[in-house]
């Protein structure tokens, strides 16, 4: 009795599995039988009603071959499916029942919640819930506008993939690519390959690798590529604009490039505050300013920018173990501040400063810029100025504050204001060599290419004349001296050693 009834269900069985896969006439209004090369068929007219299992057609005609188990269905075609929740429409669709493919065609819409695709031509295979678009179509929802000629959406994880000329389009944002996967529910978008993207208030990103897009966050995730804002451009291998607080962060191998001030910073890593107009770029940081004829360039463990004019603010600072170079002259110190509203850099904790064959140093040094050369500078506190002449003599200048103006981007007169002392090397017309040596609380030294042509002196003064076969070495140096050639910067130093971060494959998420 066991096996008859086994047999028993497993007909019942088959023939239900067999009759949920079969294509019926459910209603209509005129029904006709007749055949097509030799295929039985029924031709169904008005209000026309087919099911199979859970799914259902309307449309207003249809052909229907059982044998083939395929229906044609024209005008007002709709699929519904209450299990899988398939809402598709259209003009014209060929349907087969045994393989669960739909050919949609003219004004098809395929929906899904709050997310509908819009195409002329779909394929939609019920099996794997995915439809298949060519020729053009458009997704839309709550959100966002994605195009494309080509493109895939799958129903049950309700996402796309976009394929061919790819557009998407919301109030916020605007992005051409050539491929793009997307999710309906998340609303995230992540390209592949060259993408250019713009935001509403004209911000732009470009890559040729990829990137990542949340729409709901406004945040972006952009690979090898830049972003550019009406101030500034950003590059590096990674870059993200959270485009809701107007922030922006770059890493590995960053360049960041300032229209207005012709900057560009290179360095590992970017902060970009569009709101507060700040920058900071730090580890193996650099920056260079093109100035007319010549370019600035300053190093630093980390460079912070601030571009406001309209609050009065536009200056640079640099922290920790800062160069600088420029053709007519070089520094370095722990810090620095250049104001480019005045066209004034400030130094501090012991800077050195080299101009052509002089060194000059004090607790913290002033710098006036006019028409991009030294115009003047203002040395306070342990002031030292050393200037090496064509016979290698060292002339010296020491006090506690001084003021040095320059010609032409050399020397040419130094006042020193209390504490004065100076060493400087005369010649007379045989050639022969005179030591001058004098204290005196201020004095005024003029130069010409080094050497002093004119010394005048306030209030006491305690000097003396040395002739060269008199001088003693320990007579030649004034107390502090300190010759620090060596630790002058090089162009090489500051932009030839920049760490280049290995380039990871980055996951896009």
């Amino acid at each position: 009795m066991i096996r008859p009834l086994f047999l028993l269900l497993f007909l019942i069985t088959t023939t239900w599995v067999s009759a949920q896969k079969r294509v019926r006439v459910d209603t209509a209004v005129y029904l006709h039988y007749g055949t097509q090369n030799g295929e039985p068929l029924q031709r169904l007219i008005s209000s026309v009603k087919l099911v199979q299992g859970s799914t259902v057609i309307y449309c207003d005609s249809a052909y229907l071959y059982s044998s083939t188990n395929k229906a044609i269905a024209y005008g007002h075609v709709r699929i519904i499916d209450t299990e899988d929740n398939l809402d598709l429409s259209g003009d014209y669709m060929e349907y087969s029942g045994s393989t669960g493919i739909a050919k949609m065609r003219k004004n098809v819409v395929l929906k899904d919640d709050s997310t509908n695709l819009y195409t002329n031509f779909l394929d939609y295979d019920r099996n794997t819930q995915t439809g298949y678009y060519y020729n053009g179509g458009k997704l839309v929802d709550s959100t966002n506008v994605l195009k494309s000629k080509r493109g895939y959406y799958y129903s049950e994880t309700k996402s796309a993939l976009f394929l061919d000329s790819v557009n998407l389009t919301n109030p916020d944002f605007t992005l051409d690519t050539d491929s793009l996967e997307y999710t309906t529910v998340e609303k995230v978008s992540i390209t592949k390959g060259k993408t250019l993207a713009v935001s509403a208030d004209g911000d732009s990103l470009s890559t040729k690798v990829g990137f990542l897009y949340k729409s709901l966050e406004k945040y972006s995730e952009v690979y090898f590529g830049w972003i550019k804002t009406a101030d500034y451009r950003i590059y590096g291998d990674k870059l993200i604009a959270d485009d809701s607080t107007k922030y922006y962060q770059g890493d590995m191998n960053v360049k960041m490039e300032s229209f207005a001030d012709s900057i560009t910073a290179f360095g590992d890593h970017v902060r970009y505050n569009k709101i507060e107009s700040t920058a900071i770029v730090y580890d193996n940081a650099y920056l260079r300013k093109i100035m007319k004829g010549d370019s600035l360039f300053i190093k630093g463990d980390t460079l912070k920018s601030v571009q406001n004019e309209e609050l009065g603010r536009k200056y640079l600072t640099a922290f920790n173990n800062v160069q600088l170079y420029k053709s007519d002259f070089q520094g370095a110190a722990d810090s620095l501040s250049y104001n480019m509203m005045d066209s004034t850099i400030y130094m501090y904790s012991s800077p050195l400063i080299w101009n052509a064959d002089s060194q000059i140093s004090a607790d913290s040094i002033k710098i006036q810029l006019a028409n991009n050369r030294i115009s003047k500078m203002f040395l306070n506190q342990n002031s030292f100025v050393i200037s090496q002449d064509s016979a290698q003599n060292f002339n010296q200048v020491k006090g506690r504050e001084m003021v040095v103006d320059f010609k032409e981007g050399i020397i040419s007169k130094t006042d020193v204001f209390g504490n004065g002392e100076s060493i400087y090397f005369a010649f007379d017309k045989n050639g022969a060599v005179t030591m001058n040596k004098l204290s005196c609380s201020n004095m005024a030294l003029y130069f010409d290419q080094n050497v002093v042509t004119e010394l005048r002196t306030y209030r006491e003064v305690d000097g003396r004349l040395i002739p060269e076969p008199q001088i003693v070495q320990p007579d030649r140096r004034l107390r502090g001296f300190k010759w620090l050639i060596d630790q002058k910067p090089t162009l090489e130093g500051i932009t030839g050693n920049q760490k280049q971060i290995e380039r990871e494959e980055i996951k896009q998420r």
